[in-house]
């Protein structure tokens, strides 16, 4: 991959994280699940473009359903929500034992896992907690995949999302 190249996926990654870092910060858990849908479009390119097969496929599919639960959520079609989210996420894990290279190429799975399992919830404080172990998957795979801008910015990411944790603390029921 030439210098420019190089350049201009680790820019496509960094606009797919600053779009995440400012989802925790949003107020409802619509505005949070459309600012990483957008997201999601950047990282299924980055990952993509840097031979990540197990995070682009990962983003695909969070993008499949992320919209999907958007969607459901938008239109009050709840149950139908819940057995699209357990198809992709079963879609999602053949296909990435289909492009199992390591234990990290699961890193994805595992992060898409909990992330639609979080929205799945209306609880922005649960969207926030699962958040963090998301971040924490997404950062080691990065590193593998010497994804500079998904290091910076899903460290960036776990800072956003435990301060947004902390200034949005779970209201008492």
């Amino acid at each position: 991959m030439e210098k420019l190249d190089f350049y201009m996926v680790q820019l496509i990654g960094a606009i797919g994280y600053t779009l995440l870092s400012i989802s925790y910060f949003r107020k409802s858990k619509k505005q949070i699940l459309f600012m990483q849908i957008i997201a999601n479009i950047f990282f299924v390119a980055h990952y993509y473009l840097l031979n990540g097969v197990a995070g682009a496929i990962s983003n695909v599919f969070g993008l499949i359903t992320y919209t999907a639960i958007y969607f459901f959520d938008k239109h009050k079609l709840g149950k139908q929500k819940n057995i699209l989210s357990l198809a992709m996420i079963i879609l999602l894990f053949i296909s990435v034992i289909f492009a199992y290279d390591n234990f990290y190429s699961m890193l994805p799975f595992i992060a898409f896992t909990l992330a639609i399992i979080s929205f799945l919830t209306n609880d922005e404080y649960k969207i926030r907690s699962y958040g963090i172990v998301v971040a924490v998957c997404w950062l080691i795979y990065a590193i593998v995949c010497v994804s500079y801008a998904a290091i910076v910015f899903e460290t960036v990411t776990l800072i956003a999302t435990i301060v947004a944790l902390i200034k949005n603390p779970k209201k008492s029921t």
